[in-house]
């Protein structure tokens, strides 16, 4: 389990970098902020427990191509539940959960209509309380619950590490304001888990999609094609590549009028 925890932790890690990344070079979905509510089945000592239960989640959320979202989130969630069995050994054991703290990558897809479809992995730590309490022989015959001073009594109370994978729908209600259906399922270390569905609140804060690099300006236009033809100063049209005639002589002067007295 502990590979396994260690190896979840860098996956989650590196989603994180990621999220960071393309939400520089695709443009940020928005800042998570939300309130959950919901049931959870805790599991343990072959017996099981359904609780009500509250929580939060704090994420953030990238785009990473076109509408696919890659995000990190940090949870927490309280679903307090005790687990009462009596094992061959001879005894009573009670097992509880208190809450649950959680880490995770998310990834999913973004609809047209505000949908967020998902699914997420990563790790969780429990509170957890154990009890054995043995029973004790009864005078006359029978047998009586012992104390913390029975032989073979037994008490731990500690965090264990775990994963937790799921998913859920987020939808777009109004600006930036959302709701959301999960489920979820989360392991531990000592052969224990829980089952969890929520609803929950949240709103986005500060999504912008990356401003798209400005087109470049376009080419000049380019110079009107040469005249096929010309037209000479004497009225004739000729192709363009031809010489003009020269102009055609002046006409003469007119002979100068006869003087009197002259005779022809």
């Amino acid at each position: 389990m502990s590979r396994l925890y260690t190896g979840v932790a860098s996956a989650v890690a590196l989603a994180l970098s990621v999220t960071a990344t393309q939400a520089n070079a695709q443009g940020l979905r928005g800042v998570r902020v939300e309130a959950d509510t919901g049931i959870s089945s805790w599991h343990s000592e072959g017996a099981s427990t359904s609780k009500w239960g509250w929580g939060a989640a704090v994420g953030l959320d990238a785009y990473v191509a076109n509408n696919f979202v890659l995000g990190a989130e940090g949870t927490f969630w309280y679903a307090p539940a005790d687990n009462r069995a009596v094992p061959q050994s001879g005894g009573i054991a009670n097992h509880k959960t208190f809450q649950e703290w959680g880490l995770a990558a998310r990834a999913g897809v973004e609809l047209g209509t505000g949908t967020l479809v998902y699914g997420k992995f990563g790790i969780v730590r429990n509170e957890q309380r154990k009890e054995f309490v043995p029973y004790v022989p009864r005078p006359g015959g029978g047998l009586n619950i012992g104390g913390a001073t029975t032989p073979g009594y037994y008490y731990d109370h500690r965090n264990h590490s775990g994963w937790v994978a799921g998913g859920g729908v987020e939808q777009t209600v109004a600006s930036n304001f959302y709701v959301k259906a999960e489920g979820r399922y989360s392991r531990y270390n000592n052969h224990t888990h829980t089952l969890t569905g929520l609803l929950g609140l949240g709103v986005l804060f500060g999504g912008a999609r990356a401003e798209a690099e400005p087109l470049p300006p376009p080419p000049p236009p380019p110079p009107p094609p040469a005249p096929a033809t010309q037209t000479c100063p004497d009225g004739s049209v000729i192709d363009a590549t031809a010489t003009c005639p020269p102009p055609p002589p002046p006409p003469p002067p007119p002979p100068p009028p006869a003087q009197r007295g002259e005779r022809g």
